[in-house]
């Protein structure tokens, strides 16, 4: 019998045939693999397939109660602007690195805090009903306050528009001032409830009577704002129940974080360095009286 190399006819052709066998088997396989990974993607976007976990994933951060059409519409508009944001190379820009930076600083934090820390205990009855009665300002006597508002740039005041903006009067009259002075000034309409606003402005506001002007400074804005109206909208014990726990659930969750980053930060090492002490403390911020004109209010951004 005659030989090819050292291989006999029949041999040769017997390995190219395992080899073609071979072949088929491993196409076989990439094809199921393919199927496999078709069977879990739900949408492609330029190649850039959006599968059943990432869809599960959004279910579960997003609020939704089921997977629906509307939240996979949802994933494919976020994967359309990722590709084009990569396609302008936004994902190499400095402040986008910054951003996904400090994202990922932030998952991982909330991550520890959520897998690593022991859960509060959910709150008795009895200390729901407690917190009700000491906060009545928030649920038996919560009220609804209505501001009237003239936001102008914070230069833009002066003496005689501070002595305008006390007492009682229609704000009316100072938008009139402010047209005249050409001034200009943005109105807006703000609700907040006695539950919104921080104590320092709750005791301003609560001393003021219908059509009392005062100013906030807030930044480079200077906020001209008039009590509108005040009407009594109480929350019964029932309705409040749910709120409250989850308020003193939190409270709790916040102190236990709390001691986990204290008893963290006795471990590592931290040192701050002499550019850090021209930081503002805010901690020691100043009070202001909400009833003050020209003044900044404490908390006033409350009211925006």
């Amino acid at each position: 019998m005659k030989t090819e190399k050292g291989i006999t006819r029949p041999a040769a052709g017997a390995l190219k045939s395992g080899a073609a066998l071979l072949m088929l088997a491993l196409l076989a396989a990439c094809g199921k693999q393919e199927q496999a990974a078709s069977g879990q993607a739900l949408a492609s976007v330029d190649g850039k397939e959006i599968t059943i976990h990432q869809l599960n994933a959004e279910l579960g951060k997003g609020g939704a109660r089921e997977a629906n059409k509307q939240l996979l519409d949802g994933l494919v508009a976020r994967q359309v602007l990722v590709n084009a944001a990569r396609k302008e190379k936004l994902d190499a820009d400095p402040a986008v690195l910054a951003d996904m930076e400090r994202a990922r600083d932030l998952v991982l934090a909330q991550s520890y805090v959520q897998r690593k820390l022991a859960k509060p205990a959910r709150p008795s009855q009895q200390e729901v009903s407690t917190f009700y009665d000491q906060h009545p300002d928030w649920f038996a006597q919560r009220q609804q306050y209505e501001f009237a508002e003239l936001v102008i740039d914070r230069a833009s005041v002066n003496e005689e528009l501070t002595k305008m903006m006390v007492g009682v009067r229609p704000l009316e009259d100072v938008a009139a001032w402010l047209q005249k002075q050409h001034i200009p000034f943005t109105r807006l309409q703000v609700t907040k409830t006695s539950m919104d606003l921080p104590p320092p402005m709750l005791a301003g506001v609560k001393k003021m009577e219908k059509g009392q002007l005062f100013i906030v400074n807030e930044g480079d804005a200077a906020i001209l704002a008039a009590l509108a109206d005040v009407r009594n909208v109480p929350l019964s014990r029932a309705a409040a129940t749910q709120q409250i726990e989850q308020y003193l659930a939190n409270q709790r969750q916040g102190e236990i974080t709390e001691q986990a980053v204290a008893r963290l930060k006795a471990d590592a090492k931290i040192v701050y360095f002499d550019s850090a002490k021209t930081l503002k403390d805010n901690s020691v911020a100043p009070v202001a009286d909400a009833t003050s004109p020209g003044k900044d209010v404490a908390a006033g951004a409350a009211i925006r």
